[in-house]
């Protein structure tokens, strides 16, 4: 049998539960926001957010690097820095599984609960248990949860677009993320702008990237799917006063809400680095030009 069936057993899940419980015994209880009030706190404060998922977590110790992003002791010690962050303007944001597993689907729990398992002794250090934390999942609010009504999905939705709500947005993502396009995600924007970046790797450009931010993010809602580099991004651009969001996995969430999945699939024109196969990157004809249009500039390797 297959991991992936026996994970989907729950009586299996639960036999397996017990059988490692000792290497979650002294794992600390943090205090996580759910995603409605990280929501309504990004919003009323303003806050920059800074979400924190195992691939950065794994990114702040030197022996592990992810399929899209080569660590470097640069990248651990600014995300160390991230995670401690203490500003006002500034929200990081933990994975809710680390809190609680009770909302979310038999594979999630059994992920969450063995990276507990692997890492939750490591990741302890840098974490509080006397301060309040945002949820990581504002941008993975639909798959991996139980509850995958129409009703629940649409709400988060619709509070998450009060964010850049009649706002000027610049996106600041992978070559293809394509954050909107061919959907209604940002459709109550001001305007949208985007500056492309690597697909991989993007760190090794993060000055670039930082400073391209600064200048064409005034007076703009900066929001980056860039992977751990946006993690960063959204703290250092932070620390000037500008409103910077990681927004991370949030397009290809609500496509696959839309579509009505129920396993990471692939979807055309967009890198999907968490589904099995990938299909076509070629962007359909009738989104094609606005989608070029909005580029004001490329950043490469």
């Amino acid at each position: 049998m297959s991991i992936k069936k026996k994970i989907s057993s729950r009586l299996y899940y639960y036999q397996w539960l017990l059988h490692t419980r000792k290497l979650r015994t002294d794992f600390p209880s943090y205090h996580i926001m759910d995603i409605e009030d990280t929501i309504d706190d990004i919003i009323k404060n303003k806050r920059s957010v800074s979400r924190f998922g195992d691939g950065e977590f794994r990114l702040m110790f030197p022996e592990y690097q992810l399929e899209f992003q080569e660590n470097s002791e640069r990248i651990r010690k600014k995300m160390r820095e991230v995670i401690g962050s203490d500003l006002k303007n500034h929200l990081v944001c933990l994975p809710e599984p680390l809190v609680s597993v009770r909302s979310f689907d038999i594979t999630t729990k059994y992920w969450w609960k063995k990276f507990i398992n692997n890492y939750g002794s490591r990741i302890t250090p840098f974490l509080s248990t006397n301060r309040m934390y945002g949820n990581s999942f504002i941008t993975r609010f639909y798959l991996g949860y139980e509850n995958k009504s129409e009703k629940r999905n649409l709400k988060i939705v619709r509070h998450l677009k009060r964010i850049w709500d009649k706002k000027d947005i610049l996106i600041i993502e992978g070559k293809y993320s394509r954050l909107g396009v061919g959907n209604d995600l940002f459709e109550n924007a001001a305007s949208v702008q985007r500056i492309i970046c690597p697909e991989k790797n993007a760190f090794s450009c993060y000055d670039r990237i930082f400073e391209a931010a600064g200048t064409l993010g005034k007076d703009k809602i900066i929001l980056a799917a860039l992977g751990p580099a946006a993690t960063i991004l959204a703290y250092d651009l932070a620390k000037l006063n500008y409103w910077a969001i990681d927004i991370g996995h949030i397009d290809i969430e609500y496509i696959w809400f839309l579509k009505k999945a129920t396993e990471k699939i692939s979807i055309e024109g967009r890198h999907v680095n968490e589904a099995e196969t990938q299909k076509s990157f070629d962007i359909p004809h009738e989104y094609a030009e606005e989608y070029q249009q909005s580029i004001i500039l490329e950043i490469a390797l």
